[in-house]
């Protein structure tokens, strides 16, 4: 039962991602509308790190899936 529960684990964790991504681009927006630059750098920092995919992490998933 632990093996079927794991692919749901990471399908939450992927719409997690999804919905922290969508909302610093939200935040982006509004900085940049507000014109404070100094938190439009933090927030475009801080999704830059979560959008970052390494090379291992990208080779790994490519040989997993054959």
């Amino acid at each position: 039962m632990n093996n079927f529960m794991k692919p749901m684990d990471e399908f939450n964790k992927e719409i997690e991602k999804e919905q922290k991504i969508s909302e610093l681009e939200k935040a982006i927006k509004k900085a940049e509308a507000e014109e404070r630059s100094s938190e439009v750098e933090d927030l475009k920092k801080e999704l830059r790190d979560l959008t970052h995919e390494s090379f291992w992490d990208k080779l790994f998933k490519i040989n997993i899936m054959y």
